[in-house]
């Protein structure tokens, strides 16, 4: 197990170089980003704006039902929309980072191109991953909603297992999309065939990218917050509002350069799994030793 989490790490480190030398891949965790934020105003504020589910929610009797029905329509479709969104710029990320993989020049323009001609099976995938994503959140919501601590505690480790359980099986489910082009099911099951074989470093991999983004975030928290506390103790409105801009906003570039750095990995590992090479960016002794039984 040592010797898998060292691959992991080691595989990790190799994924971060990657991406400093081909920076145009955080195009497409920007993209999601900000179809993210422009889907949340579509579905939220005209929701917050015109009271409906509040004003049923106050008639209470059937309406109450109504409003329960009606909530959970709307968050399925946004859960569905929201899916689409990442789910297709992750197909466009890791079709220009397999390009890449495989020594050809990719551009942002490429990766969506990509993802454009498998778009039906984009909506399918975020239509299961939305009724998974709904199935875990309806049964951690069960648990708050009760008054017994232990079955609060209970539905949320089910929850929670149910959701990183879905993650876990679509590990290498876009690299499949994007190289073998199969329907969603077979897809899902290549990806969960191939995760098998890679369970040590594929996991402690990705662990290792959060662990690495982990200590980035402490940094910037750490140093976000003395140039906060400098910024309010010179009482300045301007300083303060320009410290807090400037760590959201590193904030959000960290979590941009761990998405870019997770599909370079995904699409590294897949392509020693096709072809035995993985490729420009990651040693193909390393790719090949995650192949190996534990």
């Amino acid at each position: 197990m040592r010797g898998k989490i060292r691959n992991g790490w080691e595989l990790s480190k190799q994924s971060w170089a990657a991406l400093r030398s081909n920076p145009q891949l955080v195009v497409f965790p920007i993209i999601s980003m900000i179809g993210m934020i422009v889907v949340t105003i579509l579905f939220f504020i005209p929701i917050s704006a015109t009271g409906i589910v509040s004003a049923l929610v106050n008639d209470g009797g059937i309406a109450d039902n109504m409003a329960a029905i009606v909530s959970a329509v709307v968050l399925f479709i946004y859960y569905l929309v929201a899916y689409t969104v990442t789910i297709f710029s992750n197909t466009a990320l890791v079709g220009a980072a397999m390009k890449l993989v495989r020594g050809e020049p990719a551009t942002v323009s490429d990766g969506i191109q990509i993802a454009m001609s498998r778009i039906s099976k984009i909506i399918v995938y975020a239509l299961i991953s939305a009724t998974i994503g709904m199935i875990a959140r309806s049964i951690r919501e069960s648990g708050r909603r009760s008054d017994n601590l232990l079955v609060a505690i209970l539905t949320g480790i089910i929850g929670g297992l149910i959701q990183g359980t879905w993650n876990l099986l679509v590990f290498f489910a876009i690299p499949v999309l994007v190289v073998e082009n199969i329907g969603v099911i077979d897809s899902l099951k290549r990806s969960l065939e191939i995760f098998k074989k890679t369970w040590g470093e594929g996991f402690v991999g990705s662990t290792a990218i959060g662990g690495i983004t982990c200590l980035a975030y402490l940094a910037v928290i750490v140093i976000g917050g003395v140039l906060i506390f400098l910024a309010v103790s010179t009482g300045t409105a301007a300083l303060i509002i320009g410290a807090v801009a400037l760590v959201v906003l590193a904030f959000i570039f960290l979590g941009l350069l761990q998405g870019a750095v997770n599909g370079v990995f995904q699409a590294s590992l897949y392509n020693y799994a096709q072809t035995g090479d993985a490729g420009r960016f990651i040693d193909t002794e390393l790719a090949r030793q995650a192949f190996l039984p534990a």
